[in-house]
């Protein structure tokens, strides 16, 4: 099964409560998990994270959230993306490195209309070139991050006996 970009999202409704899904993935973990990925659980939401000695910054977790339909059926929703913590690094380091960017461009016209020399601009291209190798390491990070990826999606599938995330998949395309 290949995934959709990054982050991908899937959705699908079973006959299953909350608590049987809970409960089928729970199994898996126990009999089947070679990896020995580990699970955080709240009321309606749960986490597969693999363990701490086996991941990098790239590897990703699973968000599993579940609501009860109306028709007596559960709707599951599933996302596959990098730790929140390293969501926010990223974020908050390409809002700060354009901030610089711009401070730096807008400092370099401001000075050369005031006739002094534009130190300005070097601060922008070196913000400038900052945000460029951030995106080459988000890139690679992403790349990295498939294998594991598809892991928790095909161990979804088999701790839930269908391919609910590969059918969820083909109905988003």
């Amino acid at each position: 099964m290949e995934l959709p970009g990054f982050r991908p999202r899937y959705r699908f409704s079973t006959v299953s409560t909350s608590t049987e899904v809970t409960r089928l993935i729970r199994d898996r973990l126990g009999s089947n998990n070679p990896r020995g990925l580990l699970l955080r659980s709240t009321l309606d939401h749960l986490v597969l994270t693999f363990p701490q000695r086996d991941s990098a910054a790239w590897t990703p977790q699973m968000d599993i959230s579940f609501e009860a339909l109306a028709d007596g059926k559960t709707l599951v929703r599933c996302q596959i993306g990098p730790n929140p913590t390293i969501w926010m690094l990223f974020a908050g380091g390409y809002l700060a490195l354009v901030l610089l960017a711009l401070t730096g461009l807008t400092l370099g016209i401001a000075q050369q209309m005031a006739g002094d020399a534009p130190w300005g601009y070097p601060m922008a291209g070196m913000a400038t070139l900052a945000i460029v190798i951030a995106a080459v390491v988000e890139r690679t990070g992403r790349k990295r991050a498939r294998p594991d990826m598809h892991y928790l999606s095909l161990f979804m599938d088999e701790a839930l006996g269908c391919k609910c995330l590969e059918l969820a998949r083909e109905e988003l395309l």
